[in-house]
């Protein structure tokens, strides 16, 4: 699902992902200091018959001084490195146990939800739709050709849904299964031509046809947008068991009716076929009963009001949800503490010769 983040309501925090790890360094140096204590007590307590068994004779009156001097130097020396050394241990458990613990750095953002819809566009193809009843810009147009054109500027408003094409006649198929490449569905709409599926028009098998198609998706927002002249209806399913089936499935029909209501508009006998005005008393009825609505085609621009229906209707407002964005820091501390740890034992062979 796409969504759009509100760059004015973000915020940043850092975090562990396993703060129980942040423990071992606390309980190490109480452990630490434990066992310090417990050493001074025993050197404390046999330090004055240790003092008194040492014997030391010395050939230079100065001597004894000296060697204070140099003992104390040495001892300090071997004090502050012994020190140093202790911290740096210090620091590199510190250091794995803060990449044990995982921190992590989160950004916080207010997620705007977009809902988008899977539409599925029932196209007659049947015969019935090469009859010219419709004028634009002073010419005659048949049916299919005002159907597509339509259809090619709905699928172009409807931005980041999914769209499918269900072209009948007397045979169903499914053209375009459910997709966002709306350019594909343009592509697809531009092959359809009258009778490629037959010469009649089987409107059950077909609503059968499109609830298949809508309920291979898990959305919630499905709709079903019916084109046809709803005449010269054929096939095994009746129009009635489809729209029932529809409505089962939730399913609103929008029903838009292709041609003139009445013969006035026959532009007369068409290599002998007889001229069929819309049945919009059976379209309204699909419509009422799935919970869609109807809509006659009396021009070109009749499908707008369609399309700005789907989008009220068909729409549900989502509060807006706070998206995190996890970012793992765990392998800086891991990184520091390897590189301390290695810097420590090369000084070590450096100091004893070995490098």
């Amino acid at each position: 699902m796409a969504s759009t983040l509100g760059a004015d309501a973000q915020s940043w925090f850092f975090q562990f992902a396993y703060i129980e790890w942040l423990a071992v360094p606390p309980v190490l140096i109480i452990l630490f200091l434990l066992n310090r204590y417990l050493s001074l007590i025993s050197i404390r307590w046999r330090m004055p018959g240790y003092m008194e068994a040492v014997s030391h004779h010395y050939y230079h009156a100065r001597f004894k001084v000296i060697r204070e001097l140099v003992d104390k130097k040495l001892e300090q020396t071997r004090q502050h490195t012994r020190s140093l050394q202790t911290f740096l241990i210090w620091v590199v458990i510190a250091l794995c146990c803060t990449a044990l613990a995982q921190p992590e750095w989160i950004r916080k953002q207010l997620q705007t939800p977009h809902k988008y819809r899977d539409v599925v566009f029932i196209v007659d193809a049947s015969v019935s739709m090469i009859q010219r009843d419709y004028v634009l810009d002073g010419k005659r147009i048949d049916r299919m050709t005002l159907l597509k054109g339509m259809l090619s500027r709905f699928i172009d408003q409807l931005q980041g849904d999914n769209v499918s094409i269900v072209v009948y006649a007397e045979s169903t198929y499914t053209m375009l299964p459910l997709t966002r490449d709306h350019a594909l569905a343009k592509k697809m709409l531009s092959r359809i031509k009258v009778g490629v599926a037959g010469r009649t028009s089987a409107l059950g098998n077909a609503l059968t046809q499109a609830v298949q198609e809508a309920e291979k998706s898990t959305n919630s927002e499905r709709v079903l947008v019916l084109l046809t002249d709803g005449t010269r209806l054929t096939g095994k399913i009746h129009s009635d068991i489809g729209m029932e089936l529809a409505r089962q499935a939730g399913l609103h029909i929008y029903a838009v009716a292709i041609g003139a209501r009445t013969t006035d508009a026959s532009e007369g006998k068409i290599s002998g076929l007889i001229y069929d005005p819309a049945d919009t008393d059976r379209l309204k009825k699909i419509a009422e009963h799935t919970g869609g609505r109807f809509y006659w085609a009396g021009d070109a621009k009749a499908l707008s009001a369609a399309i700005s229906d789907i989008e009220k209707t068909e729409s549900k407002t989502e509060k807006p949800r706070l998206l995190s964005i996890k970012k793992s820091l765990y392998q800086w501390p891991l990184l520091l503490a390897i590189l301390l740890f290695t810097a420590m034992q090369l000084s070590s062979l450096h100091k004893r010769g070995v490098v």
